[in-house]
């Protein structure tokens, strides 16, 4: 039987991250046809909560909560509503008001790389660096339709990096973290709060209750999406912990990857030559940074 190393195992959690992440575009665009934005968000989120407590409850000690200090509360709860909050409700906005290809770049700027190097001091090289840019550059490739999208700068834009810098400051601040909690305890946290913060959000845009449009397969859909909210903040709080920052950055470009391979196996979308480069890219880039490592 395998054994793996506590970073070994950082690693698996991050890749499972970037897999997670390419699904969530398929469960927004599903669940956005019932419900409103905030409410779709919270529903999911309620859902991975409820998962949460039933498949990891045994791991999770209520006494703990007694002993956490404030700092550590204040911590969890910064966590919850940028990750969610301010990340996901910027990027939705930004999705509004530019071009999906525009955001999917911004989104793709190595920002928990970026904070790593100038908040928790990581060490750095020219062959990190180069591997980072290789990366991006592979997201460039894949995400961008027309080059001079990029070089347009407006509203849109500037919540997109916004939200990009929200949802990485909530994942370069694990770091900060105690030993108190594990990472269970901090997942089932964070989603607590986090679906509080979203269904404020929604009573003050005057979303209402959802209380129609529900059906089967939007239950499915609720259910299965809150299994991968579960798994999302899972992977960030035990990546994170054991892998380094500009690693784990490196990493979850394969986000982009997946994305590609979602669309193939989901949306029967074949790979563009453009996009199997890009890809070829980032792999290697990961691998080569980890190697290095």
């Amino acid at each position: 039987m395998l054994k793996f190393s506590q970073k070994q195992k950082g690693i698996i959690s991050l890749v499972g991250l970037a897999f997670t992440y390419a699904s969530f575009g398929f469960f927004t665009r599903y669940l956005s046809v019932s419900f409103g934005f905030f409410q779709q968000l919270y529903l999911r989120i309620l859902a991975g909560l409820i998962i949460g407590f039933i498949i990891f409850g045994r791991n999770f000690n209520f006494s703990k909560l007694k002993k956490t200090t404030k700092m550590e509360w204040v911590l969890i709860i910064f966590r919850a509503v940028a990750y969610y909050l301010l990340g996901a409700a910027l990027f939705n906005k930004a999705v509004l008001l530019t071009k999906i290809s525009t955001v999917a770049f911004i989104g793709s700027i190595p920002m928990t790389a970026i904070l790593g190097f100038t908040i928790m001091r990581e060490k750095t090289s020219l062959k990190k660096i180069g591997y980072i840019a290789l990366s991006f550059i592979g997201v460039m490739v894949i995400s961008i339709q027309n080059i001079s999208d990029i070089f347009s700068w407006g509203r849109g834009e500037t919540l997109a990096l916004m939200s990009c810098f929200f949802a990485s400051l909530s994942i370069v601040f694990r770091k900060y973290q105690t030993k108190l909690l594990n990472n269970i305890e901090i997942t089932q946290l964070q989603l607590f709060f986090a679906f509080i913060a979203i269904l404020i959000s929604s009573f003050l845009v005057k979303e209402g209750l959802p209380l129609s449009n529900w059906s089967y397969g939007v239950v499915f859909m609720i259910i299965l999406s809150g299994l991968a909210n579960v798994l999302m903040i899972f992977f960030t709080n035990y990546g994170f912990e054991h892998v380094k920052t500009s690693i784990a950055s490196n990493i979850l470009t394969l986000e982009m990857f997946f994305a590609v391979i979602f669309g193939f196996l989901i949306f029967k979308e074949i790979p563009t030559v453009k996009e199997i480069f890009g890809g070829a890219l980032i792999l290697f880039s990961v691998i080569k940074m980890n190697k290095l490592e």
